[in-house]
């Protein structure tokens, strides 16, 4: 996986868009930040090309910012081939601001099954210990803005 955090509207500028993508969504969501309150987070991730990720959740403090995805198989009507791999860029706009220079480490999980059950899962593990370990952190649900 590949990350980059984008906090200042002249770095957005410097982004490059290859040319199979929509440059003009991205642009126009770079471009619809304001990076006095909004940072852009820019994840690669290499997925099997029969399975779809969808961004559960984003956690992020100081010095780090964390990721959780659900992988579900494509449907059955859309090709693909087994053991194929590709690459899901994911443009996420955090509703707070990071500095890029201050964030230390990324992390990132990719579990089996739909945001749903592990939406269920975490509501039942809130209650012990990890609770403290994460209450610094800001997150946002999948209902967050991504281009």
């Amino acid at each position: 996986m590949e990350s980059e955090i984008i906090d200042t509207a002249a770095r957005a500028d410097r982004v490059s868009v290859v040319e199979d993508a929509d440059r003009s969504e991205i642009r126009s969501f770079l471009d619809g930040t304001d990076f006095d309150t909004e940072t852009v987070y820019v994840q690669t991730v290499t997925i099997e090309e029969c399975f779809q990720l969808t961004l559960c959740q984003i956690r992020w403090a100081a010095d780090n910012i964390t990721t959780d995805y659900g992988r579900v198989s494509r449907p059955y009507d859309e090709p693909c081939t087994a053991g194929n791999k590709i690459y899901a860029v994911w443009v996420i706009r955090i509703p707070d601001t990071v500095n890029a220079d201050d964030i230390s480490s990324y992390s990132s999980s990719i579990g089996g099954n739909s945001c749903e059950r592990q939406r269920d899962g975490a509501e039942g593990e809130s209650e012990g210990g990890s609770e403290a370990a994460l209450s610094n952190d800001r997150r946002t649900q999948s209902d967050g803005e991504q281009a």
